[in-house]
């Protein structure tokens, strides 16, 4: 029975790559994809393999190579990609690597190459043996051999993974990766029952049989009690060791989490998605008690909280619609400046609202209760009527200043920026912008510059800051003077749905508003992951704005203010 000690590194993430590990059953595999494949998809690789190795039995070398085959077939892998993979057995390792895998042993303080390129092998393990799961990459950003072999020194793994992971940040180490186990002995312990004595003290009182009997009872529950008690004893060190050995494991993995999380977010939460895996199992092998009492759970989420910069908001009321009307309610939000629009629909009503100065104004109209989209632009109010048109309030008259238009399909939003109106129509796949004139307003043109326009199905909201920001279900885009902008997203949720998209000229952040987890993501205007905003009012919230930092959310009469 050997200990393992395990580390490991990987490189910056490629957008149109994946590199990867498992460390599940006695499978210690990385992989490594040029091209092809997303980091997404790459997890669901290394989660299927998972999942794999659990119902799977090896016996041989052969099974391994057969497993190993069979997984790249179900999962049809792309050409580019890389393996370096062993299971161990007892104290046989079956070891198989292809194309640019390679594995090194170090044993008696000596590297070696064992096998390379599309190659198996097995062998029997001894303690202190180390081995290390790569790819040419890695050793090359290294210095091959002689670099790997200068990083031993009779160290834990830790250590060795602390020093180079500074270095190899410098260098270009995207889709890198690299796998280190050490192999400990660790100690059995036998547990021996001497029956001597109590054979000796049948021969001196065999005759005195009630007297026998009476002992032999006694000594039985004593041996009962203390067998018991031993079994007790070991069954809690054992599962102590567990926990101490998935301890160290996890500490491990969420270090190395923090280190990769500033330039490999996906890499980070990677590990962090391992870190549950390995504390659930933990968890079913020891019992909930024993597990409590490691406080796994805790360190896992503080360091998750820590990487995502993610932090339960309190809020507070800021203003109630019923110092108006008893029945006010709020059903959209719309910022301009320091004045915030808020719909009444049931009521026909719109209310603006200054929040520097707190004053209240409103305006009234049957067409109102028919409005969908709100918008504020100087001392003008708009609102859209579907099938009706667009509406404009000033000076207390409402007018109709655009028409409805047979070319349009879905209006679902509706921005006033610089004077000039845009419509988001996901039906029609077109965001019509419409220029201010000086009896009204012109005819409408197309946003996108020709060949720009994509399918808007998915996208459910509008946002202006000179750039035009889009987003809706798992999808964010970015255009500039209509043409589409550089705009990475790195959220750590792929599969996030957000409601709303929000930013001003004044805000230097844009905002993503996901209704259903009750989170708000913040990014900078390249779309870059900057933190996330959880509070409970979030998930129940019907619109919200972003004002000098602070984020207002409306809910039934209420302005609730997140600090």
């Amino acid at each position: 029975m050997f200990k393992q000690e395990i580390g490991f590194y990987l490189g910056r993430e490629k957008p149109d790559g994946f590199s990867g590990f498992v460390d599940e059953n006695n499978l210690f595999l990385t992989v490594e994809i040029e091209t092809g494949i997303t980091p997404d998809r790459g997890r669901e690789l290394t989660a299927y393999i998972r999942e794999k190795i659990s119902v799977i039995k090896i016996e041989n070398l052969q099974q391994f190579d057969v497993f190993i085959s069979n997984i790249i077939k179900e999962k049809n892998l792309p050409s580019g990609f890389s393996l370096s993979a062993g299971y161990l057995k007892g104290n046989i390792f079956y070891l198989k690597t292809v194309n640019q895998g390679k594995v090194y042993i170090r044993r008696n303080n000596k590297l070696a190459l064992l096998i390379e390129r599309d190659e198996t092998a097995s062998g029997h393990i001894k303690e202190e043996d180390v081995f290390v799961f790569t790819f040419n990459r890695f050793m090359k950003l290294l210095g091959e051999e002689s670099g790997l072999n200068q990083k031993f020194d009779h160290r834990p793994i830790s250590d060795i993974i602390d020093e180079i992971t500074p270095e190899l940040l410098e260098l270009d180490d995207q889709g890198t990766a690299a796998l280190f186990l050490k192999l400990k002995k660790m100690e059995e312990e036998i547990t021996r029952v001497n029956n001597f004595s109590l054979k000796d003290f049948y021969q001196r009182f065999g005759q005195q049989k009630i007297l026998t009997f009476i002992t032999v009872f006694i000594l039985g529950i004593i041996l009962f009690w203390s067998v018991g008690l031993g079994y007790a004893r070991r069954s809690s060190e054992n599962n102590q060791k567990k926990i101490n050995l998935t301890h160290d494991l996890i500490s491990q993995k969420l270090n190395q989490a923090e280190e990769v999380s500033f330039l490999n977010m996906s890499s980070a939460l990677s590990l962090i998605a391992d870190s549950k895996e390995k504390a659930n199992k933990l968890k079913q092998e020891v019992g909930v008690k024993s597990y409590e009492l490691s406080g796994l759970d805790k360190l896992i989420i503080d360091t998750e909280n820590k990487i995502l910069k993610k932090e339960e908001k309190k809020y507070t009321e800021f203003f109630d619609l019923t110092v108006d009307d008893k029945n006010a309610k709020g059903n959209k939000l719309y910022l301009n400046d320091d004045r915030l629009l808020v719909s009444d629909k049931t009521r026909g009503v719109l209310y603006e609202f200054s929040l520097d100065k707190k004053s209240l104004d409103k305006n009234q109209s049957n067409e109102i209760k028919k409005s969908t989209l709100v918008a504020l632009s100087e001392e003008k109010k708009y609102f859209y009527v579907e099938d009706a048109g667009i509406y404009q309030i000033i000076d207390g008259k409402t007018k109709k200043i655009i028409e409805n238009d047979k070319d349009w399909g879905k209006i679902i939003d509706l921005v006033v920026f610089n004077s000039n109106i845009y419509l988001l129509d996901q039906g029609k796949d077109e965001i019509w912008k419409y220029m201010v004139a000086e009896s009204g307003f012109g005819s409408k043109n197309s946003y996108f510059q020709s060949g720009q326009s994509i399918d808007l199905s998915q996208v459910n909201s509008l946002s202006i800051d000179g750039s035009v920001y889009l987003a809706g279900d798992a999808v964010m885009f970015k255009y500039t003077s209509g043409l589409r902008d550089g705009f990475k997203i790195d959220l750590p949720d792929g599969s996030t749905n957000i409601n709303k998209i929000f930013t001003t000229r004044d805000l230097e952040k844009v905002y993503g508003w996901d209704k259903k987890k009750g989170i708000i993501y913040v990014m900078n205007k390249n779309g870059d992951y900057q933190e996330q905003v959880n509070s409970k009012i979030l998930s129940t919230a019907t619109d919200f704005v972003v004002y000098k930092d602070f984020i207002y959310v409306l809910q039934g009469s209420k302005i609730y203010k997140i600090e």
